[in-house]
């Protein structure tokens, strides 16, 4: 009897690209005649999936429901998600986790978004135990549980981009090999029909609205960009204090018919913005790798991220800028001086990320790993 293997992604009924590449590996392992089951919190919605990313569920994968909540980010949902794991591996052959963000002694694959264990939050002499923060406190068993019992040897560990992988590096000095994210089929051909629509005087943001993504810097952008720029941030509704504080600050700089919120916007409006952008600006600095900057190049908007994190490996350096006043006048820059050529030229660097090129590069490891 097939090996079974299990791939764990509690949140799979959220559609992102955490999600996607979840669903991106579950397939390409039953396109290779392995035996597959999603351990999941929800029921699949296979239709959903289909319908957001216009990608197929492979008919001969099944799925496993572990009910729980992921609310708050907190010291609950790592125990959830460390004894749920734990007890998909009793369920599977072998376990590949693009959850977590941790590495467990009984974890076959893991896929890491960013490492839990970083430089930043946790010292390498655990300084962080003087500290009244819970949710370090309370990991403290996990950090001598992956530092001294997880065999990076035996396991295989995929980092999303070269940044995520130097702190796996920096932290444990343990390798983990890169395997980009991709972007999902729809987007694709979204892309290859965006050639054809007029483009506005639009600069894009996808977003979930949290205090970490810096969005506070949008509205700054904004004030200092000509009066025909408009702006639209679109994404999921983590934190309502964030819109708030947004909705306030936009406000106070009179931008209120130029800068525009879309929380929770359904799909088809978040690519109808995207086609007729001409720009796409990522705020947050220190972006891990950021999926969603390559979606929008897909769809055929220049991207303006900050130049730092993952983001430097393939949006090239004139398309970086490190204040806001250099945001502002790139914004300016590409809005007066966009042509045809700039969405096609955009396209070709996103064509890097494809989900081809995420599957052929996927079972490379994978094979290897096995065997």
């Amino acid at each position: 009897m097939p090996r079974r293997i299990g791939v764990f992604c509690p949140t799979l009924h959220v559609y992102g690209g955490g999600e996607f590449v979840a669903i991106a590996i579950a397939n390409t392992l039953a396109q290779n005649n392995h035996n597959v089951v999603l351990f999941t919190n929800q029921q699949v919605n296979p239709w959903g999936i289909r319908d957001f990313f216009g990608e197929t569920l492979h008919p001969s994968i099944r799925a496993i429901q572990q009910p729980c909540k992921f609310n708050s980010r907190g010291l609950a949902d790592f125990y959830q998600a460390l004894f749920q794991s734990c007890i998909a591996k009793t369920k599977c052959d072998m376990l590949i986790d693009t959850f977590t963000n941790c590495v467990f002694p009984w974890t076959d694959v893991s896929y890491i978004h960013y490492p839990f264990l970083n430089q930043q939050d946790f010292r390498r002499n655990f300084p962080y135990l003087s500290r009244p923060h819970l949710l370090w406190v309370g990991t403290f068993p996990h950090v001598l549980l992956e530092k001294n019992l997880a065999d990076y040897d035996r396991q295989l560990v995929l980092a999303n981009s070269q940044y995520t992988a130097q702190e796996i590096w920096a932290y444990s000095q343990k390798t983990a090999y890169v395997l980009y994210p991709p972007f999902a089929s729809r987007i694709a051909e979204i892309g290859r029909e965006s050639g054809k629509n007029p483009r506005e005087n639009l600069v894009v943001t996808i977003s979930r609205f949290e205090s970490n993504k810096c969005l506070d810097r949008i509205p700054q952008i904004a004030s200092k960009t000509n009066a025909d720029v408009k702006f639209a941030l679109v994404g999921r509704l983590y934190d309502r204090a964030t819109l708030a504080a947004l909705e306030m600050q936009v406000e106070k700089l009179g931008l209120r018919d130029r800068v525009k919120f879309y929380p929770d916007a359904p799909a088809d409006l978040k690519f109808e913005l995207l086609r007729k952008a001409k720009v796409y600006l990522h705020a947050m600095v220190g972006e891990h790798f950021g999926i969603s900057i390559v979606e929008a190049m897909a769809i055929g908007c220049t991207p303006l991220v900050h130049d730092s994190g993952g983001m430097k490996e393939f949006v090239p350096e004139h398309y970086r800028y490190e204040t806001i006043e250099q945001a502002a006048e790139k914004i300016n820059f590409e809005i007066q001086n966009w042509a045809p050529q700039k969405t096609l030229e955009a396209q070709a660097i996103a064509d890097h990320f494809s989900l081809k090129n995420f599957s052929e590069r996927f079972i490379e490891f994978f094979e290897k790993y096995k065997d």
